[in-house]
């Protein structure tokens, strides 16, 4: 990506202006994770400040989420993620998006369409980062790329301890919220522990 365009994406993302299809295959190309989650990362903050929202037990499972798979080809993922933004103007109502691979992904790839996921859908609140899915760790890190709640894929099983999942979100540097099906606070917890590690440990791509 050349510098100008490199800096009009970012330039239209902090202003918070809607992406175009071709702002999001951009983004895809991107060679520079980093950036890109910061980008990202920014436009989680704006919206949700420090906060990382969980789900302690399957009662709390959003009303109104959609899942968007993705794995099979950038502009496959980008009309998908443009396809659920033009359900959500025309009144879905949806509170979140959770992405899902569609087979097996690098982690980069996962962390490349939070990223773009935050960006693109400008009017879905909430960007789930499954756990079950990808794992704690990488779950972790998508929290550092645009996503902002920490909970199971829709219908899965798998439960950790309330615990578990403060130190976690704490561990991603994020102050943990424990939250009900709409996304209300249900409990506040404590930030980040300075005495402990702020960051997940760097994933190997």
């Amino acid at each position: 990506m050349d510098a100008g365009l490199r800096r009009e994406l970012a330039e239209k993302a902090r202003a918070d202006a809607r992406l175009s299809r071709a702002d999001g295959v951009a983004l895809y190309g991107s060679g520079d994770l980093a950036w890109l989650g910061g980008l990202a990362h920014e436009a989680r903050t704006r919206r949700h400040g420090e906060r990382g929202y969980f789900a302690a037990d399957a009662s709390a499972e959003a009303e109104a989420a959609a899942t968007v798979t993705y794995g099979e080809g950038v502009e496959q993922t980008v009309d998908a993620l443009l396809a659920l933004r033009d359900r959500q103007d025309a009144g879905a109502g949806l509170l979140a998006v959770v992405p899902l691979a569609a087979g097996r992904v690098t982690g980069a790839e996962a962390l490349k369409t939070f990223a773009v996921a935050r960006l693109l859908l400008d009017n879905v609140p909430h960007v789930r980062a499954a756990w079950t899915a990808y794992g704690t760790q990488t779950a972790q890190l998508a929290l550092q790329h645009g996503a902002d709640d920490f909970a199971p894929a829709p219908g899965a099983a798998d439960t950790l301890a309330v615990g578990e999942l403060v130190e976690l979100i704490q561990d991603a540097g994020l102050h943990p919220v424990e939250r009900d099906a709409h996304y209300a606070a249900v409990r506040e917890h404590a930030g980040p522990d300075p005495e402990r590690r702020e960051a997940p440990q760097p994933m190997r791509f």
